[in-house]
């Protein structure tokens, strides 16, 4: 632990303060979220829909401070709206799967809304709020999915006693930690300088390979298929990792450190979430496909 904590002073210039606030930071957040999940599906879903709006509002932040977009407030009720209906269908079993119909009204809105904004970046705005759409507002809600569907549990053998969201969140924090401290102890080949200057490949693999290990046991431990897990730690850990370049690659062209600073000496939602923005959608295909 000692070891640990040298590390990451001497490779982030950290003070002993700033270790406390993101050690402290990162307990509450970590409590906070394996409570909700660990409750009930509606309590995952009012704190997954809470993160989703905040972290519409870190991208608009970034677009607006660029002037690519102006859609802040159509862009807010577009996540509550999609959020919703893609909260509902997965949680409430009276909810039928053609209610996402519902969304195609709201594209046709967004569209239409720009002939009388008067605005002379219609293109960007239309596109930027159907990507914040598909890029924040539909992996949050997928969780839900995720979280509390008798179906998947199936798939993989796993109980109910049990709950597959919190299983991914242990891979994805354990590829996170993992790849950060491989990479800092024998990272040498850079895996993507042009956008995270500290990311390495070494740290790439040892998340991974750590991930994968933690899949397995999670799966052991669980009487669930650790086949399975494993292969699901893979995306997770792969596309955690990509996800977390394609954030660092929106915020370096924003010109901006952090999206937001909701979590002390962490940033914003986005900071926090960038690795389930990719995996958690393409987690739930492999689940509805094996």
């Amino acid at each position: 632990m000692v070891v640990i904590l040298q590390l990451i002073v001497r490779t982030n210039n950290y003070s002993l303060k700033d270790i406390v606030v993101r050690a402290l930071t990162g307990i509450a957040f970590i409590g906070i979220l394996i409570s909700a999940i660990s409750w009930n599906q509606y309590s995952t879903a009012a704190l997954f829909f809470i993160f989703s709006c905040i972290g519409t509002y870190e991208f608009y932040r970034i677009l607006m401070g660029k002037e690519l977009s102006h859609n802040l407030r159509s862009g807010i009720v577009a996540n509550i709206w999609v959020y919703l209906i893609l909260a509902a269908v997965s949680i409430i079993d009276s909810i039928d799967l053609y209610y996402i119909a519902l969304i195609i009204p709201l594209a046709v809105i967004l569209i239409l809304q720009e002939l009388f904004a008067k605005d002379d970046i219609p293109y960007q705005n239309i596109s930027s709020t159907l990507f914040a759409l598909l890029y924040i507002t539909v992996p949050f809600a997928s969780l839900n999915y995720l979280s509390f569907n008798g179906d998947l549990y199936d798939k993989i053998g796993l109980s109910t006693n049990w709950n597959l969201l919190i299983g991914f969140f242990i891979i994805l924090w354990t590829n996170d930690s993992m790849a950060y401290l491989t990479g800092r102890l024998i990272g040498r080949t850079k895996l993507f300088e042009r956008v995270s200057p500290k990311k390495t490949w070494e740290g790439f693999v040892g998340g991974v390979a750590f991930a994968v290990v933690a899949g397995y046991l999670f799966g052991y431990f669980t009487d669930s298929s650790t086949f399975h897990w494993m292969i699901m730690a893979v995306i997770i850990g792969v596309f955690g990792t990509l996800g977390d370049l394609t954030e660092s690659l929106l915020k370096r062209s924003g010109n901006v450190k952090d999206s937001g600073t909701i979590f002390p000496g962490h940033g914003g939602v986005l900071d926090r979430f960038d690795g389930i923005l990719l995996s958690a959608p393409l987690i739930i295909v492999y689940l509805l496909y094996i």
